[in-house]
């Protein structure tokens, strides 16, 4: 399996927005109507561009600030509202907006000081809304802040949006992300206008990455593209920890009755390389094994009953597939679904508590191994 070079984000132009067409549809609508609600909720899983669409949304409201609906219509194609599927990357607005640069738009994620060690977003980031909102337009027009993401906000940094959110200012908009992994007040959902965001498509997916990696191996993406399950940012972490090669070995030991016992050490040795340096591939692996055991048990589950479910892109893969049929010929879904359980429970715990992640690993593979021999 060729690897695709990792793309140096930080340099390349910004891509233009794949995928999300609802919610782009749904806003420009909202606000042709002259009724754009001020604070949105947007959901969806980790990975599938949620952030780059909502700096795509921020940057087509900039660039179309002084817009409104009495002149969505206007014969002046100066005056026509932008559509928010094509912006021009030569306008002011859009170049500062995409850059992250804009006066007007106030983007709060956690700090990478050596300080903040939780990860989170802290309460006194969220507070700056209060002071940015106070403040008129630099440029006249809308003010747009985004939080990404809710999931990194403690409930304290939860309450202290609500006054934005209460109170709006006139000509302001707020997008807090919400990857769905922790409670939202119910104080800031009956606030908020709420998008459910949905993971891309396979074809979208693959064309996500291709201008990631222009040059990069068709192959190797068409894979990367079916283990992240339509999330490119998934698939960009999956190629930075170089697991996808490691995923595959793995499933093809599991997969054949023969493999010995030592196999599966040596294997999770590599899933598991100590310190920080390791935790891409450990979090890859949760990922990865999550999605085959769940995938696995639905295929036990259907086997005696309605016939085999239909094999999404990640079943599709030729490897994942031979091992979902080996682990599932002879398991029960019950049996299966408790090892999923347990699995995600120890290797969590092994994280949080820095315990050393490859013999929790071994042992867990040799047990999923014991699955596919008969007694």
């Amino acid at each position: 399996m060729t690897a695709a070079p990792p793309p140096d984000t930080k340099d390349s132009p910004p891509q233009a927005l794949i995928g999300h067409d609802e919610v782009l549809d749904r806003m420009a609508r909202n606000l042709s109507a002259g009724r754009l609600h001020h604070g949105w909720l947007l959901s969806g899983p980790d990975g599938i561009g949620k952030f780059k669409a909502a700096l795509h949304l921020a940057a087509w409201l900039l660039s179309a600030s002084n817009q409104s609906a009495g002149n969505l219509f206007a014969g002046d194609e100066q005056d026509a509202l932008i559509d928010p599927r094509y912006l021009d990357p030569d306008h002011p607005e859009v170049r500062l907006a995409l850059t992250q640069t804009h006066p007007d738009l106030l983007i709060i994620k956690p700090s990478e000081d050596e300080k903040n060690k939780s990860g989170q977003i802290k309460t006194e980031q969220v507070r700056e809304l209060n002071s940015f909102f106070a403040h008129s337009a630099g440029r006249g027009g809308w003010r747009v802040a985004i939080i990404d993401s809710l999931d990194l906000v403690n409930r304290n940094g939860q309450n202290a949006m609500l006054k934005i959110l209460e109170e709006p200012p006139r000509q302001s908009l707020l997008l807090v992300l919400n990857n769905r992994s922790c409670a939202v007040l119910p104080t800031i959902r009956s606030r908020c206008t709420q998008a459910v965001m949905s993971p891309l498509s396979q074809a979208d997916t693959i064309d996500v990455l291709t201008g990631l990696w222009p040059s990069g191996d068709e192959g190797y993406i068409r894979v990367l593209a079916g283990l992240s399950g339509g999330a490119p940012g998934q698939a960009v972490r999956l190629a930075e920890a170089e697991a996808a090669p490691l995923f595959e070995a793995s499933c093809r030991l599991l997969s054949d009755p023969a493999t010995r016992e030592e196999d599966f050490w040596v294997i999770a040795d590599k899933w598991g390389p100590g310190g920080n340096k390791g935790r891409e591939v450990r979090t890859a692996a949760l990922f990865l094994f999550d999605k085959l055991l769940t995938t696995t048990t639905v295929m036990a589950a259907g086997a005696g009953g309605a016939g085999t479910p239909r094999k999404d892109d990640f079943a599709a893969l030729e490897f994942v597939s031979i091992a979902v049929e080996a682990l599932s010929r002879h398991s029960q879904a019950d049996v299966l679904a408790r090892l999923h359980q347990d699995f995600c429970a120890d290797l969590r715990q092994a994280e949080r508590l820095f315990l050393d992640f490859s013999p929790v690993f071994a042992k867990f593979l040799c047990k999923l191994h014991s699955q596919t021999r008969t007694e």
